[in-house]
Order: C-alpha cells, then structure tokens, then sequence
C-alpha cells in the first residue's frame, strides 16, 4: 500500500470512530510520533530564543551588595532611569545583579553568604562587572586586592571636582589610601530604589569594559 493510500485509509478510519474512540487511538498508536513533534518543537524554540539573546548587548553590569532592605527594595526605576540616561536601545542591556550578600569572615557564613561571594568572584573573573555597590565594609575588603579604579585618575577632573565631597579612600592591597568609592547619600539612589545601606558607595571595577556607559552613570546619580 502507498503511503498515500495508508494515509486515507487511516483517516477515513479516524472519520467513523466515536470522538472518544478517536483520541484515544490517535495517543496510542501515535503518541512517540506526537512526543517526537513536542520535543522538536521545543528544541526549535530554545535554540531560536538562544540566537535571538546573542542579538541583544550588555551595556552595564552591576552588582549589589549587602542590602539590607530585602525584597523591599526594586532596581526597576534605576533601570529604566539608567536606560533612559544613557539611550539605550531595546537590545541594550542593563544588568543589576541584586540580592548579593557578603561577610569576610569564614566563620558562621550561610550557604547563600557563600553563593553570593562565588557570584561576585565569577562576575570579576570573568571582567563581566563594571560597577559595585556595597556598603563600606564590602568596599574595603575589595579593594585590598585592588579590585577599584582610582577615582581620581578615572574620572574627567570636572566630574571629579563636582563629585569630591562623596569621594571613600581605602586602602589598597599595599595599604595606600586610595579614592575608590563615592558615598551615594544624598542622590536618588535610595529613593529610586528602596535599597538600605549606610550608606551605599559605588566603585568602578578596575576591569570595567564600559567607561563611557560608567561615566554616564555616575552622571545620572549626581546630576
């Protein structure tokens, strides 16, 4: 029999079964046929949302850390703020990695302390992140394995001379006192975001890939 032939046969077949009949053949004689189509349509799906992703670019990559607010706090507004600010596109990125937790102490650390330290190594491994936000004490620790730009070299001297007054010297891993950090009191910072520190600083990672989009930023908050 031709295909063709088998084709119509198993649809006039089909055609006068009961509806119950029906669905119940159709699963049992073609339900791998079904699971095969499932599947590949899955694949098909995810390798499509997969090219679709190498379309978009990170633009800024943040991490927050040691927030004390909790699910209190939102990103959203600083977000859509920073885009706004910067003029990003649709396929422009902006990732705010939050939630992150870190105590230098090994003693007494949670699972999640541990997790959040590995996800600020892997981001700096990778030179993937380009600022921090952190309360002092996260500030200092990076810092002794000079992990910040020094400000003062870093930034236009307009803008250095503007922001001075927020600027946090820590020492570095030779115990010299550098402008690493800007306190963020006083700026939309917490207003936009809810988020608790006392206060918050931002750092600019020495590896940063974004000077222009840094700077931007750094603008935005102290307009």
């Amino acid at each position: 029999m031709s295909i063709r032939k088998e084709a119509e046969t198993e649809k006039q077949k089909l055609r006068n079964m009961p509806p119950k009949d029906r669905a119940w053949y159709i699963w049992e004689y073609y339900k791998f046929h079904i699971l095969a189509l499932i599947l590949a349509v899955a694949a098909l799906w995810t390798l499509g949302g997969i090219l679709y992703r190498q379309t978009f670019t990170t633009r800024l990559s943040i991490a927050i850390v040691n927030d004390r607010a909790g699910n209190a706090s939102s990103t959203a507004n600083l977000e859509a703020g920073l885009r706004e600010a910067l003029g990003f596109g649709k396929k422009d990125l902006i990732e705010i990695n939050e939630g992150l937790t870190a105590r230098f102490g090994e003693e007494g650390m949670s699972q999640f302390e541990y997790a959040s330290l590995a996800k600020i190594s892997a981001l700096v491994a990778s030179r993937s992140l380009d600022v921090f936000i952190g309360d002092q004490e996260a500030v200092g620790h990076y810092e002794t394995v000079n992990a910040f730009q020094d400000l003062e070299e870093y930034l236009p001297p307009e803008l250095y001379s503007r922001v001075k007054d927020s600027v946090y010297s820590a020492e570095d891993e030779q115990g010299v006192l550098k402008p690493v950090a800007l306190s963020l009191e006083g700026t939309s910072f917490a207003s936009q975001t809810g988020i608790v520190m006392n206060p918050p600083y931002l750092s600019v990672m020495s590896t940063s890939q974004h000077k222009e989009e840094v700077l931007q930023m750094i603008e935005y908050l102290f307009r």
